[in-house]
């Protein structure tokens, strides 16, 4: 139901067409495979950096630096905690309260495993029938994530599994992966089958989505991020849709506090509305009917020693889609569309464990939404 999901955005060439500094002059010897391994820690490129640290001999001048490397891998494979509260609303009317627990460990350096128990509900509407009343749903999700150390390749895969009050039960699912030989360029591709939680409706009917898309990204290349994606939606009832969106930030600052503005580019559609006369809503889930639109991006962070804020925010400028209540009627009428999207978030460095607080806000012409969590982290 999230429009923001095709975040907007410009073409990355731009982001390629800097000149490229000067090339550093290479490190002696074993001082070499250090740095190497301290770059691949810093990307969380866990056994890349073991390979690295396994080529320093004991008695070199570097191995006193390698083993503090080796100290700081062995602290990033360690079994993590994550608890996590979040609250969804939005103009259905729907409220949303869920949580996470979860656990996620590295049984080797090259893989991260991640099993999470989650529950949902949804409480009362003030005009609640019914048909709307509280639903809730507990189930668990199991994910991998495989970064081997002989290719710069990403490999993901998450299942899901959800038992509602009603006693079914849900499944849903994704794979994806992402290159990095072309570095700076990566790219990706992936498939998904997800539940849609965002109305009464679609707990009620139980809607999922299908999608399979790829795209080509640049991510933080001198301050420079960008994407070029595109995606097939395919909906449980028969129906489908497509999106498309480039993007692309250049730096204006950097330092304790970063700056990056940029343009983006979005355009989605879906092959049948479901739009509602009578209840002005989606109903089950958000159907984009050839919504086009661009306008400017802003990302901005800055670190107070173990505090961070991080804040990006993009609206269009110019933007129009069809008017799903025209076209309820059999009429075809193009209106000018509304898009914002804000997001905020703070985290706090506790000595290895992790406070953080995260607010999105996305407002569309007929739809708009608040997503807010708070996620605490814990070494184990």
């Amino acid at each position: 139901m999230h429009l923001a999901s095709f975040v907007p955005c410009l073409v990355v060439s731009a982001a390629l067409a800097g000149a490229a500094g000067a090339t550093p002059r290479p490190l002696p010897g074993d001082w070499r495979h250090v740095a190497e391994a301290q770059e691949r820690l810093a990307v969380a490129d866990h056994a890349a950096a073991e390979a690295l640290l396994a080529r320093v001999p004991a008695q070199s001048e570097a191995a006193r630096d390698a083993a503090i490397l080796r100290g700081q891998l062995d602290a990033a494979l360690a079994p993590r905690l994550d608890l996590e509260t979040g609250a969804f609303l939005d103009t259905q009317p729907l409220d949303r309260w869920s949580q996470r627990a979860g656990l996620s460990f590295w049984p080797i350096a090259s893989l991260e495993l991640r099993v999470h128990a989650l529950g949902l509900w949804y409480p009362r509407a003030a005009d609640a029938t019914p048909a709307t009343a509280t639903t809730a749903a507990v189930g668990g999700r199991v994910g991998l994530l495989f970064r081997p150390a002989w290719a710069d390749l990403d490999v993901g895969a998450t299942g899901l599994a959800r038992v509602w009050a009603d006693g079914s039960a849900q499944v849903s699912g994704s794979g994806e992966i992402e290159g990095r030989w072309l570095s700076p360029l990566r790219l990706r591709a992936s498939v998904r089958r997800d539940e849609l939680l965002d109305s009464h409706a679609a707990t009620r009917e139980h809607a999922f989505v299908s999608t399979a898309g790829g795209g080509l990204a640049v991510v933080d290349w001198k301050g420079w991020s960008g994407e070029l994606r595109g995606e097939g939606r395919w909906y449980s009832d028969g129906n489908d849709g497509a999106t498309a969106y480039g993007w692309a930030v250049a730096p204006l600052l950097r330092g304790a506090l970063t700056l990056q503005a940029g343009w983006g580019a979005a355009w989605a559609d879906t092959s049948r509305s479901r739009w509602s006369l009578t209840t002005r809503t989606y109903a089950p889930y958000f159907t984009p009917l050839s919504v086009r639109r661009h306008g400017p991006i802003v990302v901005a962070a800055l670190s107070l020693g173990k505090l961070r804020f991080d804040a990006s925010g993009d609206v269009a400028v110019q933007g129009s889609e069809l008017d799903p209540t025209a076209l309820a009627w059999g009429v075809e009428t193009r209106v000018g569309s509304t898009h914002v999207d804000l997001r905020a978030g703070v985290s706090l460095d506790l000595g290895g464990a992790r406070l953080g607080v995260t607010y999105h806000h996305n407002h569309q012409t007929y739809y708009r939404f608040h997503d807010a969590a708070l996620r605490l982290e814990l070494p184990l």
